[in-house]
């Protein structure tokens, strides 16, 4: 009678979201038989997988989370004239709190801070750039060593690291528009340079080098640069994933060992695992859609 082998299952890794992805990958690379090679590597000789192999995985899935914690950053940013509200009232907050407080069994530390956030009052209606600077300002006198205690006493550390995340999310908004103002501004330049030269090599390598300083700024910057980045990089895992699916199969059909038939029967497990869990997020996002009424569709009573 002909031996059966074991198979890897089949699955499309395409369906999966960034996150799920990764998290397949990281499990798929915990299963392998790893052993120390010559070189202080890490290899899997049962299923023919070199250190290289084993590395370049690794190097994957760092990016992979790298390009992934970004997209989410990016995505979680809110619009500027928003962030400024929020921290003009996390401004008052702080300063309103600090007030109550004054009259309450932690008095004297509240009475200390208040002489601190008092000259802050009303920072709110400042322009951008000043309230950004009185801000920075509130924060570093809050922050120092002399009004530590007092800040721990009153329970505000929360609502002062809230205050400077928002602060900085305005910050980095303000200069990312403002490098773009800047490029803009430039290519205007040159574009109005460039009607008065209009056979000009010079111009051309203005144009060009400019053109080059935007695309670089747009590919460290831009949320759809890291969208484009990340899907380049999901068709590199997959395919390393292939790779080492196909590597591990044959070893075993040529060579079985105990690691690899340990190996193989975990993978289908955790291919078994991710398939049910991809169904019911899906199953979950359509039952949501249909309890979702229509546009301008009032939900009907029982």
């Amino acid at each position: 009678m002909r031996k059966k082998y074991l198979k890897v299952e089949s699955i499309y890794l395409y369906h999966l979201t960034n996150a799920e992805l990764i998290n397949f990958l990281r499990r798929f690379m915990d299963l392998l038989p790893l052993e120390d090679d010559e070189e202080g590597g890490k290899h899997a000789p049962a299923l023919a997988i070199t250190s290289e192999m084993v590395a370049e995985g690794n190097d994957y899935l760092q990016t992979a989370a790298d390009l992934n914690r970004q997209s989410k950053l990016k995505a979680e940013t809110k619009p500027k004239k928003e962030i400024d509200r929020l921290r003009d009232r996390m401004v008052v907050f702080i300063i309103d709190r600090i007030s109550f407080l004054r009259s309450s069994a932690v008095a004297a530390a509240a009475e200390l801070l208040y002489i601190v956030v008092k000259p802050y009052k009303g920072i709110g209606s400042l322009s951008y750039n000043r309230e950004t600077e009185e801000i920075t300002g509130l924060l570093t006198d809050l922050n120092k060593p002399e009004n530590v205690d007092a800040v721990r006493t009153l329970g505000i550390e929360k609502d002062i690291d809230d205050l400077k995340s928002y602060n900085d999310q305005f910050i980095a908004l303000v200069a990312d528009l403002d490098t773009l103002q800047t490029y803009n501004d430039q290519f205007e330049a040159l574009v109005k340079e460039a009607d008065v030269k209009s056979s000009s090599l010079d111009m051309s390598e203005k144009m060009r080098d400019l053109r080059v300083q935007m695309g670089d700024w747009y590919q460290t910057s831009s949320t759809l640069a890291l969208n484009e980045k990340m899907s380049d990089l999901r068709v590199q895992m997959i395919d390393w994933y292939d790779e080492m699916a196909d590597r591990a199969f044959a070893s075993n059909l040529l060579n079985e060992s105990e690691e690899s038939l340990y190996f193989i029967s975990g993978l289908n497990a955790l291919i078994q695992s991710v398939e049910t869990s991809y169904k019911q997020r899906i199953a979950q996002s359509k039952g949501n859609q249909d309890e979702t009424p229509e546009s301008g569709e009032l939900p009907t009573e029982n």
